[in-house]
């Protein structure tokens, strides 16, 4: 009977140790898996308490998602994960804490890494950690309530609202639509429809080498600074309440306004004119330049 009882005792203890072999080579217990892919992929994603970074892997024929845990505990998660057809969902977020916490220093939160195909429908959503996507090409919906967001190397519809944080967005073709609350903005690309909008901090934008459709660049609070082609064939209207315009690409003038009480106003067209294009900012300079 003692033999017996051997069995139920040494089963969980191998199983123990074959878990603990498999943690270890996937980084230390690290969360991961493969969603395969037959078509177009598309993928939700969304975090709470994490950062987040969505890559291409080229060719790739599936969606490869990792969760490292930095210094913070599996089990104060809760992963949510699906796929239907060609489309991944996945969601992390923290558990409600019960009672009192006290934390000596700061702990590092979660990263997220989603590697996809290059063609990629993606909706990625962060509440409190920084987002960074790049290399995939598609419709990109992209939301961050704090944190830094980093773009680069990706074309065709982007859409990005941000909270809190800087924006750098480089080397992006198509159209774009961005609207930040606070935080600089730097914006680099080649597009054909520009919508950019930051309520408190500078915004810097170059690019622009078509527009197809009439685009605005406004800052609330904060200087702009703006690098087009020399091509480029765009009517202005530049408006600053407070502050100075300086224009050093040759304008054919059709007005200008410079009144105390009512700001700054230039209108006028580059080479011969074309679809509108609108720069203004509330308080702070205007500087339009040649890339």
């Amino acid at each position: 009977m003692r033999n017996l009882h051997l069995v139920p005792i040494c089963l969980p203890a191998l199983a123990l140790m074959a878990g603990a072999i498999a943690s270890a080579q996937t980084g230390g217990g690290d969360w991961q898996k493969s969603y395969p892919v037959s078509g177009k992929a598309s993928l939700s994603l969304s975090s709470g308490d994490a950062s987040v970074e969505v890559r291409s892997c080229g060719d790739c024929r599936e969606v490869r998602v990792r969760v490292e845990w930095k210094d913070r505990k599996p089990a104060d998660f809760t992963v949510n994960e699906f796929q239907s057809g060609d489309h991944v969902n996945f969601e992390l977020k923290e558990k409600p804490h019960l009672g009192i916490h006290f934390q000596m220093g700061s702990l590092r939160e979660p990263h997220v890494t989603a590697e996809t195909p290059t063609a990629l429908d993606l909706e990625a959503r962060t509440a409190d950690g920084g987002l960074k996507v790049s290399g995939v090409q598609g419709s990109l919906e992209l939301h961050t309530s704090d944190g830094a967001v980093d773009v680069e190397d990706v074309g065709g519809a982007v859409r990005l609202t941000a909270s809190d944080g800087s924006i750098k967005i480089h080397n992006v073709t198509g159209t774009l639509e961005s609207r930040s609350s606070d935080g600089n903005a730097t914006v680099e690309g080649r597009f054909t429809a520009l919508q950019v909008h930051t309520s408190d901090g500078n915004l810097a934008v170059a690019g622009g080498s078509q527009l197809s459709t009439a685009s605005r660049i406004e800052s609330s609070d904060g200087q702009v600074t703006v690098r087009l082609p020399r091509t480029l064939a765009a009517d202005l209207d530049v408006e600053t309440s407070d502050g100075q315009i300086n224009c050093t690409l040759p304008v054919t003038m059709e007005g200008y306004n410079s009144g105390h009480s009512s700001g700054h106003n230039l209108r006028g067209h580059l080479n011969g004119g074309g679809v509108l294009l609108v720069i203004h900012t509330s308080d702070g300079n205007v500087t339009i330049a040649a890339l």
